[in-house]
């Protein structure tokens, strides 16, 4: 079934992480898994700074030819009635500094208790912002809403013993 906005951007905001996907030089998806926050209509994902000796992550190198971007989240279950994922497309920036990069640094830092804002302010990376043209949401069934009680894997260590 096809998911509602107000859907889509609960079920998205409550992931941890999403993929991020970029087209290379050769035109094929780049997809990395990352951490983010959504304010409004943009999709904010920080980077490393780049190591001496070292490029650019290769997500940043692609956004400098193509600044098409697609984000995934998703949850799968071994009950498909609780599955559904969630797409979002829009037009990426680079933000290498300035009050925007700021309150999105704050906003990861909200979200992420792992995440040093104050200490990635000064000497972290860029912030890729996506601004968001497209949601598209889908969801197996109603009772996919709810994905945050996810069950355990299965038992299958059945596996194991008729593999030796």
């Amino acid at each position: 079934m096809k998911l509602g906005q107000e859907e889509m951007r609960s079920r998205f905001e409550g992931e941890r992480a999403v993929r991020l996907a970029t087209v290379d030089e050769c035109g094929r998806a780049h997809v990395v898994p990352v951490i983010f926050v959504v304010d409004g209509d943009v999709f904010y994902s920080p980077t490393d700074k780049p190591k001496s000796g070292n490029p650019r992550p290769k997500r940043l190198r692609n956004l400098d030819r193509d600044q098409r971007v697609t984000v995934l989240a998703d949850c799968y279950d071994e009950d498909w009635l609780k599955a559904w994922w969630v797409r979002l497309r829009g037009t990426a920036r680079v933000i290498e500094e300035g009050p925007e990069r700021t309150r999105a640094l704050g906003l990861l830092d909200r979200k992420y208790e792992s995440f040093d804002g104050p200490r990635y302010l000064q000497d972290g990376g860029p912030v890729v912002a996506v601004d968001i043209k497209d949601w598209l949401g889908w969801a197996y069934s109603e009772r996919s809403a709810e994905a945050g009680r996810r069950r355990p894997w299965r038992d299958r260590s059945w596996l194991r013993s008729s593999r030796a």
